[in-house]
């Protein structure tokens, strides 16, 4: 169902457009602006420490904002599909790169051309390689907002408790961790050691890249068959087998991971450094205050810093969009110095390496030296091409066959190479 989901959403960015007049709608001033987003982006820019971040843009305007809010696939599919309409009912709409490529350029405003006119606030700090990620056939079509670059988050006091001092320094003494911390508490509570998101190969890619791996670099070659790759999955297979991971981790979604971690239900996982605020949060967390969050480490041998899996979020104008001018003007206000901050405060993960230096941010997030070091050698999951959502979903079929013992590695891996390399561009 998802390809078949892909190919429809596909077919859609290449049907003939029939846009909307530039500032069609202008002169009439709307009742509200209507945001195409995840969950996430919403809670960010309107709750938390920092605040309403949206606040003084609404007050100044007179406009309410309607939040429309998806998972990560159903975010990016509705906002391709509301592009493709003849007639736009969205002002703004947040992408994931991956989910990007030139075949979907037509569809969103050249943010270039209004950057130009209206710019936004020192734009040159927000690093090239994630305004990189969203510019194709010459058009930066979204300006970033957040950035998702995966930690090893673990629980102290579960740590503590299994006689544990401090989180580990190396792959393979992850794996023994996640091992010894399955059990059963005195309280009856089932703990697993380790638990991962399963809802994209976000999470795989860190532990294939922790053995030294991939999937697809960057020069599109697939690689995931080969022995680093191999490695890691095979790892994975093990810890499923022993119930370290949870019988129905297969099926996991972002959504899960909170909640076992926040129950106390693991004691480990690698998700965005921002979930330290998801899950210390005293109204949601059994253990607020226990969670902490460090780089993710290579195994035993490997030099240097673990290259993080990283995606980048940004805003964008659907070509059809009835409001442009007020949804140019909310992307500026979002993106400003300070709002940049105020979001950071709220947990995202800022575009702007200066959040990182604001005592605000610096006191309020114990981990912000550690996210900027991870950000530093954080790549993205795969390079941008038309059919990355298609190899994405190749490589986590293959990798659940494994998980149920359907599949051995090797072949699994094999198998996911060839159904992927058609996918690839042509050189």
């Amino acid at each position: 169902m998802t390809l078949q989901r892909r190919s429809l959403l596909l077919s859609a960015a290449l049907v003939p457009l029939c846009l909307a007049a530039a500032g069609a709608g202008a002169a009439d001033k709307p009742e509200k602006l209507t945001i195409v987003s995840h969950a996430v982006h919403k809670k960010v820019s309107t709750e938390g420490q920092g605040g309403d971040v949206t606040a003084a843009w609404t007050k100044e305007t007179g406009l309410p904002l309607e939040w429309l809010t998806f998972g990560v696939e159903e975010t990016n599919e509705r906002a391709f599909r509301e592009a493709s309409l003849s007639n736009g009912n969205v002002d703004v709409a947040f992408i994931l790169d991956r989910f990007g490529g030139p075949q979907i350029a037509s569809l969103f405003e050249d943010l270039g051309a209004w950057q130009a006119k209206e710019p936004i606030e020192d734009f040159d700090e927000i690093s090239a390689g994630m305004r990189q990620a969203h510019t194709h056939n010459g058009k930066l079509i979204a300006i970033p907002f957040r950035h998702a670059t995966h930690g090893l988050l673990y629980n102290e006091a579960l740590l503590e408790e299994r006689g544990l001092d401090g989180p580990p320094e190396t792959f393979e003494q992850l794996l023994e961790y996640a091992e010894k911390l399955t059990y059963t508490r005195d309280d009856g509570t089932k703990v697993h050691g380790i638990v991962i998101s399963m809802d994209d190969p976000s999470s795989i890619s860190d532990w294939i890249r922790a053995f030294g791996g991939d999937f697809i670099t960057s020069d599109y070659q697939v690689v995931v068959n080969e022995p680093a790759a191999v490695k890691a999955i095979t790892a994975l297979r093990d810890l499923a087998q022993k119930e370290v991971l949870p019988k129905n981790v297969t099926s996991f979604k972002t959504e899960d991971v909170t909640t076992y971690m926040q129950q106390g239900r693991a004691a480990m996982t690698n998700n965005p450094f921002g979930r330290y605020v998801n899950y210390n949060d005293p109204k949601a967390s059994k253990f607020p205050g226990a969670f902490k969050v460090v780089p993710i480490p290579m195994a035993e041998g490997l030099k240097g810093p673990h290259p993080s899996k990283t995606s980048v979020w940004a805003m964008a104008i659907p070509s059809n969009a009835p409001n442009k001018e007020l949804s140019w003007s909310l992307i500026r206000h979002l993106s400003s110095k300070e709002s940049t901050v105020e979001e950071a405060l709220n947990g995202n993960g800022p575009v702007r390496l200066s959040a990182y230096q604001d005592p605000r941010v610096r006191e309020l997030v114990p981990y912000a030296d550690q996210e900027a070091a991870a950000l530093a050698n954080a790549r993205l999951v795969v390079p941008g091409f038309s059919d990355t959502g298609k190899a994405m979903d190749i490589l986590m079929e293959e990798v659940e066959a494994v998980m149920v013992g359907a599949k051995e590695p090797q072949e699994a891996m094999d198998e996911a190479k060839a159904r992927v390399l058609p996918l690839l561009p042509k050189s």
